[in-house]
């Protein structure tokens, strides 16, 4: 995702996994991880996405 990779130490330093991704919040994203309003926003964004093409599938 673009703008979002210098998150991904974070992801993995929380052990955020599939399961875990699927119940993230914006406000998780912010208050827990640090992670500015935009960028959170398309990190929920992205994986709304995810949970709508699981959904369907």
């Amino acid at each position: 995702m673009p703008g979002c990779c210098e998150y991904a130490e974070e992801f993995r330093s929380q052990e955020i996994d599939g399961q875990a991704l699927l119940l993230l919040k914006e406000d998780h994203l912010m208050t827990a991880m640090n992670i500015k309003l935009g960028p959170a926003l398309k990190i929920c964004s992205k994986i709304n996405t995810l949970k709508t093409d699981s959904a369907t599938s």
